[in-house]
C-alpha cells in the first residue's frame, strides 16, 4: 500500500513538469487555505459566502481564478497574481505595481467590491472567487517577491529531489523554484490536502494571531510575506559542483516550519478578511 501511494504521489507530481504556467499554491494549496478558511468564518460570513456560491465550497473553486487568468476575459487578471518586490527592499512600494495592477491592489478592490450587494450576481461570484484565490496568492512567499528579475525564482532552475510524506524518494526533474513552492513541496507534505488542513489545524493554526484587516491590509500582508520570500532566497542552496542547484530532503526539512505557517496563515487572512466584508 505504502509504495503504491508513493507510486500516485509521484504521478501527480510529474504532471505540472509538463506546463509553463506557474500556479501558486496549485490545487492542493489554494484547497488547503480555502478549507481552513471555511472553518472559521462567523455564521454571518458563512450565510453570505453561501449565498453566493450556493452548494459549491470555497475549497472546490479555490483555483479558478488561475484558469480565469487564461481566458480571453480574464486576462487582464494576470498581473493581480503577484507583486515583484526586490529582496535588496524590506517593504512593498506603490511603484511595484504595474498601470495594470498587482496583488495589492487587487485584494484591495476586491474586498470592497464584495461588500456591495446590488452587484449582479454574476460579477458578484467572480468577485469572490477571484478574492478566495489571491489571498492565497497573498502568502505563497515567490508571489511577494524576487531577486534581481527573476519573476519570483521563475528563471532560476532546481534539480528536485523531495522525499513523500513516507520519505520515499520522488523521480528527479528539473523545474523552475517557483514551481517548487507553487505546488511540488505541498504536495510532498501530505497524502492529501485534506489531511495536511487537519495538521495545520491542530498544530500550526492555533498560534497563529488574528491578522489585521485594516484599510492597509494588503499592503501590510505583502510585507509581512515579503520578509518571507527573503528567508527563502536565503534557505535556498548554490549552484552544487555539478552547476545545478539541488532541493532535497535538507531543503524540504529547511522550509517545513515555513510551508506549514504560510498555508495556515492564508486561510486565517482569508477568513478574517470575509468576517470583515461580509458579517456587517
Amino acid at each position: 500500500m505504502t509504495r503504491s501511494r508513493t507510486a500516485m504521489l509521484a504521478l501527480s507530481l510529474l504532471i505540472p513538469f509538463s506546463g509553463s504556467n506557474a500556479y501558486a499554491w496549485g490545487d492542493r494549496g489554494h484547497s488547503i487555505v480555502a478549507e481552513i478558511a471555511m472553518r472559521h468564518l462567523s455564521p454571518k460570513a458563512a450565510a453570505a459566502v453561501r449565498e453566493v456560491l450556493g452548494s459549491e465550497s470555497m475549497a472546490s473553486v479555490a483555483s479558478w481564478a488561475d484558469d480565469y487568468k487564461n481566458t480571453p476575459e480574464g486576462k487582464a487578471t494576470k498581473p493581480w497574481h503577484y507583486v515583484d518586490i526586490d529582496i535588496a527592499r524590506d517593504r512593498y512600494s506603490a511603484d511595484d505595481c504595474s498601470r495594470d495592477g498587482c496583488l495589492v491592489t487587487a485584494m484591495t478592490d476586491l474586498a470592497s467590491n464584495i461588500t456591495d450587494t446590488s452587484r449582479d450576481p454574476a460579477t458578484r461570484r467572480k468577485d469572490l472567487l477571484l478574492l478566495i484565490h489571491l489571498v492565497g496568492d497573498s502568502t505563497q512567499p515567490l508571489h511577494c517577491g524576487e531577486k534581481n528579475g527573476d519573476g519570483g525564482g521563475n528563471t532560476i532552475s532546481v534539480m528536485m529531489e523531495l522525499n513523500a510524506p513516507d520519505q520515499h524518494a520522488l523521480p528527479i526533474g528539473t523545474v523552475p523554484l517557483h514551481a517548487v513552492w507553487d505546488d511540488y513541496l505541498v504536495g510532498a507534505a501530505e497524502w492529501s490536502w485534506g489531511a495536511y488542513v487537519q495538521r495545520l489545524e491542530d498544530h500550526v493554526v492555533p498560534g497563529i494571531a488574528t491578522p489585521p484587516t485594516d484599510a492597509k491590509f494588503a499592503s501590510e500582508w505583502i510585507d509581512e510575506c515579503h520578509a518571507v520570500t527573503q528567508a527563502v532566497y536565503r534557505l535556498t542552496p548554490p549552484a552544487a559542483a555539478d552547476g545545478k542547484i539541488h532541493i532535497g530532503p535538507d531543503y524540504q526539512s529547511a522550509v517545513h516550519a515555513i510551508l506549514d505557517k504560510q498555508l495556515a496563515t492564508g486561510g486565517l487572512r482569508l477568513a478574517a478578511l470575509l468576517n470583515a466584508k461580509l458579517a456587517k
